[in-house]
């Protein structure tokens, strides 16, 4: 569980920090304007940032980031036309901020959900792991589109939209972490992942009561601490 989970968490982190890596160059010629254009682009990302942090507190993570990465992928294959809208603005101009701002989005709620997927005994094996196939791939991803670009113009966007597609399903095969305690074992992974359908069933917004058990002064993943009574602890204890 942990090593499938690992994995996941490294594709979706490698996935997202490649289109964010790519996104980041070209705006001189997406943009009429090139320095409205990276002005956009820096806009552009906090508010990928800040919907992020309203969205996973409401919605959970693994919702958050796979809507990220969905709608990545269809505005990114709108970014395909380049009708014009208002003088030199096109559609391609216009898709290409939205989907980016989708990217930084899914890019950024990865980077802390992979924080909290792990448990605390692999944390630093796992973060360092998962962050460092983000950078070796943000790092050589751009050069290796331009070159794609030079022989098959629309290469990139097309093949950035299949990698959103693979994100969205990675994502939606990892465990839902808002409102439950942090792993400290694998065996709270274990327990984690018996309490979740490997792959969920869309309605549920939010994951399973049915965890590891409540322990006082237990620190969850949406930043709250939980100091129960002993007589609440004696009933949630029961109903685990």
């Amino acid at each position: 569980t942990v090593l499938w989970e690992t994995i996941g968490v490294s594709l979706a982190c490698s996935i997202g920090a490649l289109a964010y890596h790519v996104f980041n160059f070209g705006w001189a010629t997406i943009i009429p304007n090139p320095y409205l254009g990276y002005c956009l682009n820096g806009i552009s990302d906090f508010v990928g940032a800040n919907v992020l942090s309203l969205c996973a507190k409401k919605f959970g993570r693994r919702y958050t980031i796979a809507s990220g990465f969905l709608g990545a992928t269809v505005f990114g294959l709108a970014a395909l036309s380049d009708c014009p809208i208002s003088g030199e603005w096109t559609i391609n101009g216009i898709a290409s901020l939205v989907c980016k701002s989708l990217i930084n989005l899914a890019c950024s709620g990865t980077y802390l959900w992979m924080a909290e997927i792990p448990p605390s005994t692999h944390l630093g094996f796992v973060y360092n792991l998962a962050g460092g196939c983000g950078v070796l791939t943000g790092f050589f991803a751009p050069p290796l589109f331009a070159n794609m670009e030079l022989s098959h113009p629309k290469s990139p966007l097309i093949t950035m939209a299949c990698l959103f597609v693979v994100g969205v399903f990675t994502v939606l095969c990892l465990p839902e972490t808002k409102g439950l305690p942090r792993a400290q074992t694998i065996d709270d992974v274990v327990t984690r992942r018996r309490g979740q359908p490997f792959f969920p069933r869309f309605g549920s917004r939010t994951a399973p009561a049915r965890v590891a058990p409540v322990i006082a002064n237990a620190v969850y993943c949406d930043g709250d601490t939980l100091v129960p009574d002993n007589k609440t602890v004696s009933k949630l204890t029961e109903r685990v």
